[in-house]
Order: C-alpha cells, then structure tokens, then sequence
C-alpha cells in the first residue's frame, strides 16, 4: 500500500500495495505522524487519515476497525462520515506494534493519504480565527516537510471549506475558496460545520 501526504496533490512516501479486505497496517507509521501534529504545538490544524482508490474515483469506504496488539483489542478506530478514519494516540501501542484492522465495505485497491486539515464547528465564525487556521496549517505543512523540504514548501493562495455532513452547503456551493485577500479582511462568515484544508 502506496502512503502518500494530501495536500492538494498526491506526495508519495512509501510503497507496498494491498488489495485484501479486512486491511491491517502497521499502527507505529501513523503514530509517528501524529506524534509530529503534537510537537508542531498548532491548535487548528491537524492530519487527517483517509483511504484513497487507486483508480482516482474517490475514496475506499471503510465499515469499521479496531486497534489490536496480537488477538487482543486495544482501541477502537472512529470512522467519520466524510471517510477519515481517527486512531487513539498511545505510546504503548506503538511500543507493542499494533495492527490497524479496518473492515472494508468494498474491495477497491487502496493508498493511504494523510491529509492536512481543520475541522471548525457551525456558527459565526470570524475572519481572525479562519486566517489562523490558514496559519497552522502551513505551520504544520513546513513541519511535515522537514529540512529542507519546509524551504520548497509551496505557498498557500489561501483555504478551501467543505461541509463536514455529506448533503449540506455554504451559501448554495458543495465548497468555499477563501483567497488570502479575501482572509485579509475583517469580519465574520456564519457557517456550517466545516472541514478546512490548504489552497495551493
């Protein structure tokens, strides 16, 4: 299985494919990543874990999963309805190297992408906080890139909102492009729940 970064583009990272449901993976690899959210220290960005057909049409549904360490369960994989999977963060499972099982409801070829992202609660939501998003997540792209790669990081031209429930939308579009001009400006945006990712 191909593990890959995505941002607004594909980066792959590294190579071994599986096409097999129930899937297992390593926990320790996902573990890491989230070990570097913690140390970036951002508040409004994080890495979010998906499932991505290799064949481009969207992404690998998944039915449920557990963390386990040998036939013992040790945690529980929350799937969320736009198809990220959210894994518990524990020292101790990547210390005993245990498997993520996840139960596919279908039986695509799969890669796993890592996407940066921000999830944001309905309401008013003020322009400051949105470009402090926009701000952590760069932060944690550079981060991500390590040296040098944070020196070739590409700039944002600001951040895409999506609607976190499947259905809904922002003022009658599937998706909102915020440009850094428009991020500059004062004010507030009254919004669904939302899951924010870079705009390159």
């Amino acid at each position: 299985m191909k593990m890959s970064l995505m941002i607004t583009m594909l980066l792959a990272l590294s190579a071994s494919q599986v096409q097999a449901a129930p899937l297992e993976l390593g926990y320790s690899g996902f573990y890491k990543y989230m070990a570097k959210v913690r140390k970036a220290q951002v508040e409004h960005a994080e890495l979010g874990f998906y499932l991505s057909r290799t064949d481009g049409q969207g992404l690998c549904s998944i039915d449920s999963g557990v963390v386990r360490v040998d036939d013992t369960i040790r945690g529980e994989v929350t799937v969320l309805s736009h198809g990220q999977f959210v894994l518990p963060e524990d020292k101790e499972l990547d210390l005993d190297k245990a498997v993520v099982a996840l139960e596919m409801a279908e039986n695509h070829e799969c890669d796993i992408s890592i996407q940066i992202q921000s999830n944001l609660e309905g309401g008013q939501v003020s322009m400051d906080e949105l470009r402090q998003v926009e701000n952590d997540m760069y932060r944690l792209l550079q981060k991500m890139a390590g040296w040098p790669g944070r020196y070739f990081a590409p700039e944002l031209q600001g951040i895409k909102l999506n609607p976190a429930i499947t259905g809904q939308n922002i003022d009658g579009k599937t998706q909102l492009m915020l440009s850094q001009a428009q991020l500059a400006e004062q004010g507030s945006l009254s919004l669904p729940a939302v899951r924010i990712t870079p705009w390159f």
